[in-house]
This record gives structure tokens, C-alpha cells and sequence, in this order.
């Protein structure tokens, strides 16, 4: 009974991941597109800004997909507790905390770009 339920935990929690994933994929897709075509017609001022903001909203949904997926993962591993699958869980779970360290480190260096970019704009104004 209980290895029937974890599968479907599991299941149902890649599922979400998916979810997530694509609906992060897709909004982003459409908020490029959007930027494009501003940018094209000469609408959007703040193209950079826009852009941080967009990778910052698609890197988060993306961190948010993969700590689906290793739940998925460490539910599976729980439920089916071999020697492979502990080693399997293990690589994936040591890539996916690099790739989340990599993703937050390229977030909080982007979220500083802008709050820089910010108060030079504050500066230049308070100047004149």
C-alpha cells in the first residue's frame, strides 16, 4: 500500500515540476516576444532592466521545477531503497544543488546590477 501511494507522489509531484517548468518556459517566451517587440517599435526605455527582470522571474521558476523534481526523487528513493537508486538520487541531487548555487549566485548578481543601475539613475536625477 505504501510503495502504491509513494508512486503516485511521485508521479504526481513530477507532473507539478513539468508544470512548472513549462508554464515558466512559456510566460517567458511571451514577455521576451512582448519585449521584442516594444523594443522594435521603440516603446521600452528600460530594455536591460526589463531583461534582468525576465531572467530573474525564469530563474526562479526554474529553481522552483527542480526542487520539485528532487522531492520526486527522494520520495522514489524512499520508497525503493537500493543501492542504485541511492547512488542515482545522490548524483542528481549533487548536480541539482550545484545548478541551484549557480542559478541563485547569477541571481543575486543580477538583482545587484539592478539595484546599482537604480541609484545611479536616482543620482543622475538628484543631480539635475
Amino acid at each position: 500500500m505504501l510503495h502504491i501511494f509513494s508512486a503516485l507522489a511521485r508521479e504526481a509531484i513530477e507532473y507539478i515540476s513539468i508544470v512548472i517548468i513549462l508554464s515558466g518556459v512559456i510566460m517567458a517566451c511571451f514577455r521576451l516576444a512582448r519585449l521584442i517587440i516594444r523594443a522594435h517599435k521603440g516603446i521600452c526605455d528600460d530594455d536591460k532592466d526589463s531583461l534582468i527582470r525576465l531572467r530573474l522571474s525564469f530563474e526562479g521558476t526554474l529553481m522552483l521545477g527542480l526542487q520539485f523534481l528532487m522531492a520526486a526523487d527522494i520520495i522514489g528513493t524512499i520508497s525503493n531503497p537500493d543501492l542504485q537508486g541511492v547512488i542515482v538520487l545522490s548524483v542528481i541531487v549533487l548536480l541539482r544543488v550545484i545548478l541551484s548555487f549557480t542559478l541563485s549566485k547569477e541571481v543575486a548578481e543580477m538583482d545587484r546590477q539592478k539595484r546599482e543601475h537604480e541609484e545611479r539613475e536616482l543620482r543622475t536625477e538628484a543631480a539635475n
